[in-house]
């Protein structure tokens, strides 16, 4: 039997030692990180750079789990995503990719899993791996249970990627390592929490047939590449995949994370990880003075202009140094074990290494459908399931589907109704008995009015009212308008270069008519949605030439704005007939809202109605044609704009 003593020394070192392991970490990698990554490994062995007048340089990583800290005192033990999520929007003020992308769902009325599933192209990012480590902390050696409070962590912002099983992966390598040293049990722990058939097992697991076969750790940092490959820095298989060659080649603290770090990709993220494993192994008493002591215990973050928000004001700051953060999560580690079972009276946790493994609960968790959203209630529990996605085009039908589960020992009758906004056309009420202890499905079909009626964001309502029972609250049913968008072409090539058909006008850049007029432009053009920020270019630019794609963005004042046009072949585009940019080059994309430097700008829009006219450019070698358009505040910060009305046509 494994033991832990929540009030003894030891666990004081060891979370002591995470967070200056962590913070190491970080350090180390944080200037080296990129957007993209890089074939050859690094060859740094020493910080690159140490903020002025010694202590880590504030990061991301950390900077989150000090606003989860926050919620885990003031919401309690039973924390679930929707209570991170208004975290989130309150404590959270960068918006890096993921971030930026899930948060501007929240504020159209989403909420978690599908907040963090709907339109978000990192969702296999490192966004959640790097936020294990409180919940490893205030559930060690209980690894199921730091992997609930992960799980509702990581669909916030990576719902059905591959980032879920990173960050709980990470936890529970965390939480094993309290009471474990062994580093290969360490990383079967952690394997039984991911699926056997996800790209960041196959990542981990090139990394282990590497290490058995003797080879070294840039022989195993191939084997990573070859096996799960991709270029954007933040590909979490990846750099799960670089902190367990740290972790296993590591010959100390200083090589464990310098290994992980070389590897490159998301060195910040990677290497603040790595060194949280080695510093929870190792414990504060352990790690190197060599690399702890130009660190200082002291806390830095990004609060001073606003990366981080209210974190150090109210009734409840956060820590300002490690002492007081271990002295804090050690207060709530005590709640959060003695919540679930896993704190004996003596204050000791008592586990077999068999119960450090996932269990069937924690893999049902894990595998949920990131699509559904459960309301708990009193009485009926509800499930609101968006199928596939949110998003809705005019005059098509949205199937909805409605899980209601009873834990009572009596069967509820119920009936059950679907309110929606003014103009469109609810679909009948149903009754329906629900089994004692049992679920029933409802199926909703929802007709989606035209363009004239859809908005950005659609709240309807599911309403349930079970007969000779309290009223329970109506649940939310957000639907999302989709880009109302025309495009004219393909137009074509004719021999001609991408920069000559760059600067050829096509008929659609010829102004006919006044811009509120469907023939406003030459050519002829066919209206389609876009049901995310990816226009969809398959089934109408599948071959070389020039393919034009208007729409039309409706800002309530004038304001600047940062636009943002991310395509993998050459673009140019305009807003209100002025030019923006121009980017002559074929790339992979990377949508976020802070865009390229050759293909994003600041925009003026007008009060009213606004242009935005994209003309791209192929030719026969290039692969299918891909493009974003994102609209976000004209300041560091990146801000979604859910307030731009994108839905409709001037002349709708």
């Amino acid at each position: 039997m494994l033991e832990l003593d929540i009030e003894g020394p030891l666990f004081y070192d060891k979370v002591y030692g995470c967070w200056l392991g962590k913070n190491a970490g970080g350090t180390l990698g944080t200037p080296l990180e990129k957007t993209f990554g890089e074939p050859e490994p690094f060859d740094v062995w020493w910080y690159p750079k140490l903020a002025e007048g010694g202590g880590g340089l504030p990061n991301d990583d950390l900077e989150i789990q000090l606003a989860w800290l926050k919620a885990l005192e003031e919401v309690g033990p039973h924390l679930s995503a929707r209570d991170l999520a208004r975290y989130w929007l309150d404590h959270v003020g960068y918006n890096f990719d993921e971030y930026g992308l899930s948060k501007t769902n929240l504020r159209l009325g989403l909420e978690p899993p599908i907040s963090g599933h709907y339109n978000n192209w990192f969702k296999d990012c490192m966004g959640c791996p790097i936020r294990s480590e409180i919940w490893a902390c205030v559930a060690p050696a209980a690894p199921r249970v730091a992997a609930r409070y992960a799980y509702q962590d990581a669909i916030c912002d990576h719902a059905g990627g591959e980032s879920v099983y990173g960050e709980l992966f990470n936890v529970a390598v965390e939480s094993a390592a309290f009471v474990v040293s062994d580093r290969r049990a360490l990383v079967d722990i952690g394997l039984s929490y991911v699926p056997d058939d996800s790209k960041t097992a196959a990542a981990i697991r090139a990394v282990l047939a590497a290490h058995d076969e003797g080879l070294d750790w840039k022989a195993a940092r191939r084997r990573v590449l070859e096996t799960t490959p991709h270029y954007n820095a933040q590909y979490s298989p990846i750099n799960l995949g670089f902190q367990v060659i740290g972790l296993l080649y590591g010959e100390d603290f200083g090589d464990g994370i310098c290994k992980t770090v070389n590897c490159g990709y998301d060195t910040d993220s990677s290497g603040a990880a790595i060194g949280s494993y080695l510093g929870i192994l190792a414990g504060r008493s352990g790690l190197p003075a060599k690399w702890i002591e130009p660190l200082g215990d002291t806390i830095a973050t990004n609060e001073s202009w606003g990366g981080v928000r209210h974190l150090s004001d109210g009734d409840n700051p956060i820590p300002a140094n490690l002492d007081e953060l271990v002295t804090r999560i050690r207060r709530v580690a005590r709640t959060v074990l003695s919540t679930h079972g896993a704190l004996d009276a003596d204050g000791v946790v008592r586990v077999s290494e068999t119960d450090l493994y996932a269990d069937d609960e924690v893999r049902a968790l894990r595998d949920s459908s990131p699509t559904l959203v459960s309301f708990p209630s009193p009485d009926l529990h509800v499930g609101v399931d968006y199928v596939d996605t949110p998003a809705v085009a005019p005059d098509t039908t949205k199937t909805i589907v409605t899980t209601l589960t009873n834990p009572h020992p009596d069967p509820i009758v119920a009936t059950c109704a679907v309110t929606v906004p003014t103009g469109w056309e609810a679909p009948a009420a149903q009754e329906v008995e629900v089994p004692a202890r049992g679920r029933t499905e409802l199926t909703w079909r929802i007709d989606i009015p035209g363009r004239a009626l859809l908005h950005n964001s659609n709240r309807c309502f599911v309403a349930v009212s079970p007969r000779g029972r309290p009223a329970q609250p109506a649940v939310p049913l957000v639907l999302v308008g989709a880009a109302a968008i025309r495009v004219s072409g393909p137009y074509d090539r004719n021999g001609r270069s991408d920069t000559e058909l760059l600067d050829t006008a096509f008929p659609p850049e010829q102004r006919t008519g006044a811009l509120e007029e469907p023939d406003s432009r030459g050519g002829e053009w066919r209206e389609l949605s876009a049901h995310d920020n990816a226009l969809p270019l398959d089934e109408v630019f599948d071959g070389p030439g020039v393919l034009y794609v208007q729409s039309f963005i409706h800002a309530p004042e004038a304001q600047r704005v940062w636009l943002a046009v991310d395509a993998n072949c050459p673009v140019r585009f305009w807003v209100n007939d002025d030019h923006v940019a121009t980017a002559e080059r074929y790339q992979p994309i990377r949508p976020n809202y802070g865009g390229r430097a050759d293909s994003a700008s600041s925009v003026t829009l007008r009060a009213g109605w606004n242009e935005l006219l994209v003309k791209l450019v192929r030719n026969a070698d290039a692969p299918a044609a891909q493009c974003h358009v994102l609209i976000s505040s004209d300041d560091r910060f990146r801000d979604g704009q859910p307030h731009l009305g994108r839905t409709r046509f001037p002349w709708d």
